[in-house]
């Protein structure tokens, strides 16, 4: 369904080869790292199982714990990894690598690919070039203010009418220098607990607190935290001035 290293292949192709109808197969918003140089976005690619009998998925990739890091200041993309009923009572995280998993028809699946990691600090980026990125879609106004500082407001989206707040920009920029730091110090257990409870997004957790989970659970991997903690320091916050 995905192919080789996943090299882009025509849909068409792929369904009549496969019991598979793709409903999505698009860049994925907020995949790329933040950072003065942004890391490139990555692929969502989904699709539902038609008429299988007696079938499995197996899937074999990377960067579901070991998140693409950031370098030079930079922040990490996002964890990969495949989802079976998304958004259902019946979903699922099954992970980047996984064999024999029984499926049926019915059954949908989502598979974000990690992007790359940011180059430098992203509160070096421009105010206008993170502009640019949220008109593109790369990057949604949400994440602009967290990651980046940058608060932009929203006139008319369908016309691409978005505008700069430099003043709040200048305020948000400030708070997050003054309190980056800390956040890679905050109890792993209580940002476990708060992204179970739905009080931070997996893209708060990794950007901002470096903790490592089960994305289904909600578990705290805490050896691979402790990893990751020491690879954001080293990459990214030894840089911050």
């Amino acid at each position: 369904m995905f192919g080789t290293g996943l090299a882009v292949q025509p849909v068409e192709g792929q369904e009549r080869l496969n019991p598979v109808l793709t409903m999505s197969h698009e860049i994925s918003m907020d995949s790329g790292g933040p950072g003065r140089f942004r890391g490139g976005c990555g692929v969502e690619k989904g699709g539902v199982l038609t008429q299988v009998d007696k079938t499995v998925m197996s899937y074999c990739c990377d960067r579901g714990r070991s998140v693409t890091w950031g370098v030079n200041g930079g922040l990490p993309s996002v964890p990969h990894g495949v989802w079976i009923n998304k958004g259902t009572s019946d979903e699922k995280y099954l992970g980047a690598t996984f064999s024999n998993v029984p499926v049926r028809s019915g059954d949908t699946f989502t598979r974000p690919s990690a992007g790359g990691g940011g180059f430098g600090d992203p509160l070096e980026r421009s105010a206008e070039a993170v502009l640019e990125d949220v008109i593109d879609g790369y990057v949604s106004v949400g994440r602009a203010e967290r990651d980046y500082g940058v608060v932009i407001k929203m006139n008319d989206p369908d016309l691409d009418d978005y505008e700069i707040d430099s003043e709040r920009t200048a305020k948000a920029r400030e708070w997050i220098r003054a309190h980056r730091r800390e956040w890679l110090e905050t109890a792993p257990e209580d940002i476990a607990t708060q992204y179970r409870d739905g009080k931070l997004d997996v893209l708060d957790v990794i950007r901002r607190y470096g903790v490592v989970l089960d994305w289904g659970t909600g578990d705290l991997l805490k050896k691979s935290t402790e990893q990751y903690r020491e690879s954001m320091r080293k990459r990214s916050s030894d840089y911050w001035s």
